[in-house]
């Protein structure tokens, strides 16, 4: 996402033990910052894979970041987390999905922030029929 000189992404990597993380990165003045965790992340991904699918940014330093990690089971959850003046809080897990999720494949594939804090995320999960039905999120 591109704001006002600044470019957020966010991304996975193999932590060393065959676990994938996942981070953002910001670009301001044409110079990509270090990568960062996304706090809160490793702890929920108690599986072996996690991805942030999309990022936006209302203003400078005030992001949201949407994805899917691995729980316990092996199941895939959807999460999202915020910045707020350039540091970024908690990853949550998406109030409701793990009941709705009941096939295992659940992921936030867009979110999209038209204010600071005021947000829209959408993806899917899987019933337990595993047919695919929508999600959405929304954060105020």
């Amino acid at each position: 996402m591109h704001i006002a000189g600044r470019l957020q992404r966010g991304g996975n990597y193999d932590d060393g033990s065959g676990h994938f993380q996942v981070f953002v990165v910001s670009q301001a003045g044409g110079s990509w910052g270090t990568a960062k965790e996304v706090p809160g992340t490793a702890a929920l991904n108690k599986g072996t894979f996690a991805e942030i699918s999309s990022v936006s940014c209302a203003a400078a330093g005030d992001c949201s970041a949407a994805g899917y990690y691995t729980d316990s089971s092996g199941h895939y959850q959807p999460f999202v987390a915020s910045q707020s003046g350039g540091t970024w809080g908690e990853a949550e897990k998406v109030p409701g999905a793990a009941t709705l999720n009941k096939g295992g494949l659940a992921t936030m594939a867009s979110i999209s922030c038209a204010a600071p804090g005021s947000c829209s995320a959408g993806g899917y999960y899987t019933d337990s029929s595993h047919r695919t039905q929508a999600l959405v999120d929304s954060q105020t």
